[in-house]
């Protein structure tokens, strides 16, 4: 049977600059190892915005498609799929290849990279799951395992995968310290499981964070911003401290690091990305594992920001550009709207 051409995001070159563009594309069938659902939601993030402007580590290609997450009812498996059935709600696991990316009404996924739609959570908090909990699980519970009587910092803490990583922090018994760039968003972190605020408005970041550890500083450092902000809390890392640097919300390509300080606590930096480990199954697995538990458990449940009309992509990115969200930005199709 030859599926109808479906609603398709593309990142594309016009006019000399890179374009959000909307095509309706022929579908496919599914392959050997595949699953097709009609998608209800798509989760938006920070990877997807930096792939369109040309900024991400993978290179763009464009035409290309677009938007990693997406929750959706299965209508076709292929061969060989024993773990998804006809009428089955999944939800789309990230690992960075762009020919299965799922900004569409209608999207392919290999099963090894799909998860159950939580019970109880809606389209756009089955979209919104898997990109800020298994980015957040791999530094926290496999490389640089927290506990109680640890206490991590968190950057960025009122995007989607800050707020992720807050949440699977706690979840691990550890103290989070978030950082945000002004006050107002400090009764919301608050609110969504930070155990301490600092703001880069009020200065003297480290100073703020030793405060709020009693002296003792941050072991895990979880860090979206990357350029020179390493500077900001550098004094205030613990002894054997990792830092896990996974973005470049600065807009500076390039880590500035103090090498005094770090040298003196022989603090180690790591250039962290999901999707270089999402290249191994059995990890994807034992992550998802551990987060649909949790999420089973109500031990985890995304923080969805705001909706837009599927139609409305652009505004979507052009509000997370903004940097306003609390949370994540996620699109609704017309399916996602109509069971909603």
């Amino acid at each position: 049977m030859r599926a109808r051409p479906d609603k398709t995001l593309l990142v594309d070159w016009v006019a000399g600059a890179p374009r959000l563009v909307m095509h309706a594309l022929e579908g496919r069938e599914p392959g050997p190892g595949e699953v097709r659902y009609r998608v209800h939601a798509i989760g938006l993030n920070r990877a997807d915005l930096a792939y369109m402007q040309g900024g991400h580590y993978t290179a763009t290609v464009y035409p290309s498609r677009i938007c990693y997450e997406a929750a959706g009812v299965v209508d076709a498996v292929g061969d060989g799929v024993a773990d998804f059935k006809v009428g089955d709600r999944v939800s789309a696991i990230p690992f960075g290849d762009h020919a299965y990316c799922v900004g569409a009404e209608s999207a392919i996924t290999p099963a090894d990279y799909l998860a159950e739609w939580p019970p109880g959570y809606s389209a756009a908090e089955a979209a919104a799951t898997w990109m800020q909990y298994c980015t957040a699980y791999f530094p926290f519970k496999e490389l640089a395992p927290v506990g109680r009587g640890d206490t991590v910092l968190v950057s960025a803490a009122s995007s989607s995968a800050g707020l992720g990583a807050i949440q699977i922090a706690r979840l691990l018994g550890a103290t989070v310290v978030a950082s945000t760039r002004t006050s107002d968003k400090r009764d919301f972190l608050i609110r969504a499981g930070a155990n301490h605020v600092v703001t880069m408005s009020a200065g003297g970041l480290a100073e703020q964070i030793l405060t709020s550890t009693g002296g003792a500083g941050v072991r895990v450092v979880y860090d979206a911003v990357g350029g020179r902000f390493i500077h900001e809390y550098a004094d205030a890392v613990s002894a054997d401290a990792q830092i896990f640097i996974y973005g470049a919300v600065a807009g500076d390509s390039t880590i500035h690091a103090p090498i005094l300080p770090l040298i003196r606590k022989e603090a180690v930096i790591r250039l962290y990305s999901l999707i270089n480990l999402a290249r191994d199954v059995a990890a994807i697995r034992r992550a998802r594992l551990f987060i649909s538990l949790a999420l089973r458990a109500r031990a985890l449940r995304p923080i969805v920001d705001r909706v837009f009309p599927f139609e409305q992509a652009a505004e979507g990115f052009e509000y997370m550009m903004s940097g306003a969200q609390r949370g994540k930005i996620v699109l609704l199709t017309t399916l996602g709207a109509e069971a909603a």
